[in-house]
């Protein structure tokens, strides 16, 4: 079942526990305007404001992506993701929390963690870094018995289907699509204006 958003941001961040270091390509992600929704218990969607009103008065979601190398992965990772070699990584939906002490409260989000080939990782990371920007990401997400296609013919709706949606709940990611802009924004009008 295919999640498809647009991205609004790309940002670097890094980690580094004890000896060990990483790097993690992160995406602030937001639903596309008409590529459908993903409907999380009765309460919760990850979809298009349109959508959210024929749906009722569920609360939209955000969702995060975060990308990292694949020889990055511990054996602990790959058992707390179950993670198999037709898995990449794993999409939780993660519900509202209250304020405690110094964290601040924060409303129910999507949280992507992936794992990819090095080589992968790097020719991405060089193309943003050459200024090139991530226009989408699509996720191809699977768990049976938890995720279902709505009645639409189309299948433009996913139904995550959560009695609790108090609780975190995980589902797998199989593969993942991103495009990428080719030339920058302004690209074809200053070409032409150096050939005038």
């Amino acid at each position: 079942m295919l999640l498809r958003s647009r991205t609004i941001r790309a940002y670097l961040s890094f980690e580094a526990d004890g000896e060990d270091s990483g790097i993690a390509l992160c995406f602030d992600c937001r639903p596309t305007k008409s590529n459908g929704v993903l409907d999380i218990g009765e309460k919760y969607i990850f979809g298009a404001t349109q959508i959210g009103i024929i749906l009722g008065k569920r609360r939209s979601c955000k969702l995060q992506v975060e990308l990292r190398r694949k020889s990055s992965l511990t054996q602990e990772l790959i058992q707390a993701f179950n993670l198999a070699t037709s898995k990449i990584g794993a999409l939780t939906f993660h519900p509202p929390s209250k304020q405690l002490d110094f964290f601040p409260a924060s409303p129910a989000f999507l949280d992507a963690h992936l794992y990819v080939g090095d080589e992968y990782f790097d020719r991405l990371l060089s193309a943003l870094q050459a200024g090139k920007r991530v226009m989408g990401i699509d996720l191809e997400i699977e768990k049976p018995g938890f995720l279902e296609f709505g009645w639409e013919p189309d299948g433009s709706r996913i139904v995550w289907k959560l009695e609790n949606t108090t609780e975190p709940s995980t589902v797998h990611v199989e593969s993942m699509n991103i495009g990428i802009e080719l030339f920058e924004p302004n690209w074809f009008r200053r070409t032409a204006r150096d050939y005038m």
